[in-house]
């Protein structure tokens, strides 16, 4: 049922973009900035080795989830939240292996939105969090929806999910445009059935 997973979190896609800004990493410029005493002058380099140190943790952790080994990805993850509690990606994957690991949705919550606290465009924190949103207050799923998409605008999943949850809630003509073009975007989500709300 690949139409299906496309509307659960998205290891695949997730973990292909999370790859390529682990790859990508954090800059911090030495040089930036007047008026250095220094205190800062010292603290710069630790501040910019902890970053890159955490940053190759999370690329370890994503090798680590590619190779099934999803305890020591968590470890990875941990280990780099350690040196950068505001990791947006690291916040993300423990979001995520939570989520989908553990069943363990206040966790997955918590993570998803530190890594969004950290990184307020990270569509896949953002579309999963707005998953696990649905059934507790749909209306917020939906602005969560609409912050990928403004991210993300060729995401056909989160349209169609967008495209639900307006129509869940009475927004017929809305909700007919963003599932329009979700199958526009994508013509195996015509086959993908609306989410239950928990009824």
């Amino acid at each position: 049922m690949p139409a299906l997973a496309a509307l659960a979190p998205r290891p695949s896609r997730a973990r292909a973009a999370l790859v390529a800004l682990a790859l990508a990493g954090l800059v911090l410029l030495a040089g930036c900035g007047g008026g250095d005493d220094d205190g800062d002058r010292a603290e710069r380099p630790a501040a910019s080795a902890d970053a890159a140190s955490a940053d190759s943790l999370v690329a370890a952790g994503l090798q680590q989830l590619t190779d099934g080994d999803t305890e020591a990805a968590r470890r990875s993850f941990t280990a780099a939240i350690a040196l950068d509690p505001e990791h947006a990606r690291a916040h993300y994957n423990l979001g995520y292996l939570a989520h989908t690991q553990d069943d363990d949705v206040a966790t997955a919550i918590d993570e998803y939105q530190q890594a969004i606290a950290a990184d307020p465009e990270l569509a896949p924190a953002l579309y999963n969090l707005a998953i696990l949103t649905e059934n507790a207050d749909l209306e917020a799923s939906v602005d969560l929806y609409r912050r990928v998409l403004a991210v993300k605008p060729d995401d056909a999943p989160a349209y169609v999910r967008l495209g639900y949850a307006l129509r869940h809630l009475g927004h017929e003509e809305a909700a007919e445009e963003a599932l329009a073009k979700g199958i526009e975007l994508d013509p195996a989500m015509k086959d993908v059935p609306a989410p239950s709300y928990g009824s």
